[in-house]
Parts: C-alpha cells; structure tokens; sequence
C-alpha cells in the first residue's frame, strides 16, 4: 500500500465527529481517520501485521520504543502500585522504572536478577501489578523464561510484560505466556533491519 503522510483528515459528515473523538467511529466504524498522532493508514497496517506476527489481537504503534514501555506501564499501574523488573534491561528502561516513575507516579520497581525465579517470587507483593523482563536483555543477552515468569506473574494477579525488540524474528513472548509484547523496532532497525516503527502489543 502507499505510505500515508497526513497529519489531519477530513471528515464528511459532521455529525460523526463526536463518535470519532470517542473513539466510536473509527475508520472500520463508520468514521475515518482522525489525527496522525493517533494512527494513519499506514501505522493502522503496520499493528496490523505486527499483530498477526506476534499472535496477538491488537497492536498499537509508537513514536519509540521508550514510548511503547511508558504508555504500557503506566497504563497498567497506577500511584502506590509496583513493578518487578529484571535489573538487565536497556538503560532507558531502568531509568524510567529506578529513578523516574517513583519520582513522578508513586510507581515503585524492585529490580532482580530474572534468571533467579526465586528472587523473581520474593520480589511480588500484593501491589505488583506488572512483572517486566527483556526476552533477550539489552545488551548482556540474558535469556529470560517466559513460561516460568508468566507462571509467576499470574499467580500473583499480575501482568507480565516482555520487551521483544532483540528477538522477533525468533520468539513469539504470548505465545510462550506474555501478556503484553513491547518492541523498539528503530532498535532493531538500527543492528539488524529496514527502519519501521515501534509499537506494543
């Protein structure tokens, strides 16, 4: 398809734009496309097939990687709740979860060795919403299990998260257990691919 640029879209009928602010009227309902910051055609293909690569029903795409992380996390978590994190992620990551969330959410993060699944159980309490590992970690290359994490992370009533950006050609992180599946495809792009976005799944 041709890739699509706009930033704004014209609406036809002007009784549909309050449905489309809504979200009730989007292209597929009735109502077309709104803002590019939102999703264009071509961001809407894109999730598209990063859904249909990753198994999942829906994608979202993302200015960055980072952006994918934080919308995520902060959607799952809310002031006072908490995050176990592998202390092997990108350097990014940990910023936003050691030094940043607890500073401006409340969100607080014990980091752990994620390869210690003992660890890992000691560090969920009953305010852990989210249990954060990298499949592949960035860039020590740790290699996380994901069917004992997601066994983990469930017991527990909690969510977990796999950054997927150094393996998704190779692992398919729901299918192993995951909940939720963040790439930062310009990593990617940057060591191993042709440039796309990122997104979260």
């Amino acid at each position: 398809m041709s890739i699509e640029a706009s930033t704004t879209f014209t609406a036809m009928h002007p009784d549909i734009l309050s449905g489309m602010f809504t979200g009730e009227h989007g292209p597929d309902k009735g109502g077309c496309y709104l803002y590019g910051r939102h999703f264009n055609p071509t961001v809407y293909n894109l999730s598209r097939q990063l859904a249909a690569l990753e198994g999942t029903e829906a994608a979202y795409c993302t200015a960055s990687g980072m952006a994918a992380i934080s919308g995520t996390l902060l959607q799952l978590c809310n002031s006072g709740d908490h995050i176990v994190s592998s202390n092997t992620v990108y350097g990014g990551t940990y910023a936003l979860l050691h030094d940043f969330l607890p500073a401006k959410s409340g969100i607080t993060s014990t980091l752990v060795d994620i390869n210690d699944l003992e660890a890992v159980e000691a560090a969920m309490t009953e305010k852990t919403q989210v249990l954060y590992a990298e499949s592949i970690s960035n860039p020590t290359l740790r290699v996380a299990d994901i069917p004992a994490l997601a066994e983990i992370a469930h017991r527990h009533g909690a969510k977990l998260v796999i950054d997927n950006t150094f393996s998704p050609l190779i692992l398919s992180p729901k299918q192993l257990g995951a909940d939720i599946v963040v790439h930062s495809m310009t990593t990617f792009r940057e060591s191993y691919a042709p440039t796309r976005n990122s997104f979260s799944t």
